[in-house]
């Protein structure tokens, strides 16, 4: 599949759309937000949309969506090695500074590291560079067990978007580089930085838990991030309204 393509499919979709949000990317943080599976399955699911709401909500980021493609447009984009484009503004996804996935369901973990093979992006956080965008993976997978994609992500958010939004925001524009920024992410209630952390096992080889690496300044445990009362949130909601979902 060719750029043109891409652009042209993001076109149409967005025409049956209402209620999504453009902005011009200017001096905001921009932030490419990844459902690991189709577009029909991301769009019917409510803690995706309210995510996308929260970070637009903020005047200083841009967040567009991103999605796995249905099974012949992925065969394609494979072989042509065309990179992955966001629906909004049809830019790679590599050229964000943030690529956060929102995972729902444990059976899409695959589909994250597929994602970022589309995108050019290296799996392992290890292997990326201060060039690549930051990996975060959110969603109610973080809430259980983390661990099994923590070797992937910069850094995982676990708890309430009300919450979690505006704190990443604020270490974001605060912080001078990337270290800098995960140090104080570290800090803030519901962020986990898995390179902050090595496992500690016991003499019978099981897990007995986890503890700093080195002089590294992070809580242990990390506890997810949550409101104090929900008398104040609004309700679930969709905001983008398309024709046809799948739920």
């Amino acid at each position: 599949m060719k750029s043109w393509q891409q652009r042209e499919r993001a076109q149409e979709t967005l025409a049956k759309e209402t209620g999504y949000i453009r902005k011009p990317h200017g001096d905001r943080l921009r932030i490419a937000l990844a459902f690991p599976n189709t577009y029909w399955v991301g769009m019917s699911n409510l803690g995706f949309q309210t995510i996308y709401s929260l970070f637009n909500a903020q005047d200083d980021i841009v967040c567009e969506r991103v999605f796995l493609p249905p099974k012949q447009e992925l065969a394609e984009l494979l072989a042509s090695k065309s990179p992955l484009i966001t629906l909004e503004s049809q830019t790679p996804v590599s050229e964000f500074d943030v690529l956060a996935f929102s995972v729902s369901f444990e059976w899409d973990y695959v589909n994250v590291l597929t994602l970022m093979r589309l995108a050019g992006i290296p799996r392992y956080a290890s292997e990326r560079s201060q060039r690549d965008p930051l990996i975060v993976v959110g969603g109610a997978v973080t809430f259980v067990n983390p661990e099994p994609l923590a070797p992937f992500a910069d850094v995982i958010a676990a708890g309430e978007g009300e919450v979690l939004v505006p704190a990443f925001d604020r270490a974001f524009r605060a912080a001078t580089g990337r270290a800098d920024l995960l140090q104080r992410l570290s800090l803030e209630r519901g962020f986990y930085i898995p390179s902050f952390y090595t496992a500690r096992y016991g003499q019978d080889g099981a897990l007995a838990g986890f503890e700093t690496v080195g002089n590294v300044n992070a809580p242990v445990p990390v506890k997810k991030a949550a409101v104090k009362t929900t008398e104040a949130l609004d309700d679930p909601a969709t905001c983008i309204f398309m024709p046809d979902s799948d739920f």
